[in-house]
């Protein structure tokens, strides 16, 4: 037999050697690796009491100002978190003060769509900072106990504000929250937010809400007038301007908006009925609001009004206001007259259209506002000189923000509504130890706040009713030029008068 001829002995597959053995097993330690990894949990943390409730959410929760939850809030929330700091440090000493914390809480980074700016956000929470730091350091109604302020991001769905809510529950003793501010706007998710608020034991003040259907909650107060109120205010304003005019009313009929459902029904309620020539319904949840207003400007310039009253939110007045400025009636001048939300118009997408409608369109945009401090030196006696001093050339916002303006109002809601919760928080002391305060005790407080105390408020006298609601609050009047420029016309309230800006001045 050559060695051509002898048995054929293959190689063996390489699975079945030492070698196969080893990959094999390296093979499957790998996969059983993978898999336990793709089983793990993603880690949504974006910071202590932050997160991301879905992995491609938005991060929300509750922060001492460690987390910016967005890059536009850094330089606030750096000095928020500053004072929180020093607050704690001083208390840890021995005589050091006791301190309580006081949430704010909004949605802090808008979306498409919302209500509000970047820009007002950031200026109401500078508004907040202002507040805390002069309670802090020049006092209001007394030192102590200090005051830490926490922020809560709501997000933009149920999930997201669920999530938020749960953490301030969750650190109410431990952080010592004993009221939360702020709140965000007229809407169900608002109501919904400060029903829960309030059923953990904590009160609720408002820094903007209107609505009137938000009035009557115990345990929730505003220092922002109401709808009915801002509706009655631009009533008188219109007589005494308009004393004939008939008027337009145009009103968004969306389901779940609080804030144009309620000024509409106040300023029928406040105006001649037999003035009002006109009725016009949009639904701004919906598309083609540009061109429904297009259709109807033919129907306006038949019915003649002196006066458009748009009853929706400031975000949409542009969709307005440039089909109106291509009505084919410009021979008769227009007054648009809108509520408080048109504040938002100045730095909201579109603001060009709208100062452009202004221009070639004859016509004036003018609005009652929460605030505004051309009101300080238009009716001074209607505004406490100390609280609007905070706003001065030397008062702390134009030392912390020397760039930023007034004319939306929102920095001095901001301030208003932490100053509120101070003032029930430290009317508290009176009863009750400083370190020992709860949110039931500054609840029953709150609504103790009225007459002789009452607070002396930047945007005015805020003088609490048993509905929760200012009585008779200040109201500017105020106008956007075609240049783009914001100035109050008038200091209005529900009487047409507003009252003395000092407690019993």
């Amino acid at each position: 037999m050559s060695a051509f001829d002898a048995p054929y002995d293959p190689v063996p597959p390489w699975w079945r050697g030492w070698r196969g053995t080893v990959a094999v097993l390296l093979v499957l330690a790998l996969a059983a690796a993978g898999a336990v990894w793709l089983a793990l949990p993603e880690d949504t943390s974006c910071a202590e009491g932050v997160a991301r409730v879905s992995p491609e959410g938005e991060c929300v929760g509750l922060t001492d100002g460690s987390h910016a939850f967005s890059s536009d809030l850094e330089h606030v929330f750096g000095l928020i978190r500053k004072e929180n700091e020093r607050v704690v440090e001083q208390a840890g000493k021995p005589g050091g003060a006791p301190y309580v914390s006081v949430v704010y809480l909004m949605r802090m980074v808008p979306g498409p769509g919302d209500t509000n700016t970047l820009a007002s956000v950031r200026h109401e929470l500078q508004g907040a900072h202002t507040a805390q730091h002069q309670a802090n350091h020049a006092g209001v109604r007394g030192d102590s106990p200090q005051i830490r302020l926490l922020l809560a991001h709501t997000g933009a769905g149920k999930q997201e504000r669920d999530f938020t809510l749960e953490r301030i529950r969750e650190r109410r003793k431990q952080d010592r929250i004993v009221a939360v501010a702020g709140l965000g706007t007229s809407t169900d998710a608002t109501e919904t937010t400060v029903r829960r608020l309030i059923r953990t034991g904590l009160p609720a003040v408002g820094a903007v809400i209107t609505s009137n259907s938000l009035e009557g909650i115990n345990g929730l107060v505003r220092v922002a007038p109401s709808n009915a109120d801002e509706a009655a205010a631009a009533a008188h304003y219109l007589k005494e301007s308009h004393p004939r005019a008939k008027v337009l009313l145009v009103r968004d009929r969306r389901k779940d908006d609080h804030y144009s459902k309620t000024l509409a029904e106040s300023f029928e309620k406040n105006f001649p009925a037999d003035r009002i020539v006109q009725r016009m319904e949009f639904d701004s949840s919906r598309s083609s609001v540009s061109t429904y207003f297009t259709i109807q400007t033919a129907n306006l310039c038949q019915a003649k009004p002196d006066v458009v009253f748009f009853a929706g939110r400031g975000v949409d007045l542009p969709r307005m206001l440039s089909p109106l400025s291509g009505r084919h009636c410009k021979d008769r001048e227009l007054t648009v007259v809108s509520g408080d939300d048109a504040s938002q118009t100045a730095q909201a997408e579109g603001f060009d259209k709208v100062t452009d409608a202004l221009q070639r369109g004859r016509i004036r945009l003018v609005y009652t506002g929460l605030a505004h401090q051309d009101a300080w030196k238009k009716e001074p006696g209607a505004f406490d000189p100390v609280a609007v001093g905070v706003f001065g050339k030397d008062g702390r916002f134009r030392k912390a923000f020397p760039r930023e303006g007034l004319d939306d109002g929102q920095a001095i809601m901001g301030h208003d509504a932490v100053v509120t919760a101070v003032a029930a928080i430290r009317e508290a002391t009176r009863g009750v130890p400083a370190q020992k305060i709860t949110g039931s005790d500054v609840m029953q407080l709150l609504s103790a706040l009225q007459g002789e105390t009452a607070v002396a408020g930047a945007s005015g006298l805020i003088s609490l009713a048993p509905n929760g609601s200012p009585v008779d609050k200040a109201i500017p009047v105020i106008e956007i030029d075609g240049r783009g420029r914001v100035s109050t016309v008038a200091v209005s309230s529900r009487t047409g008068e507003p009252p003395r800006g000092t407690p019993g001045g």
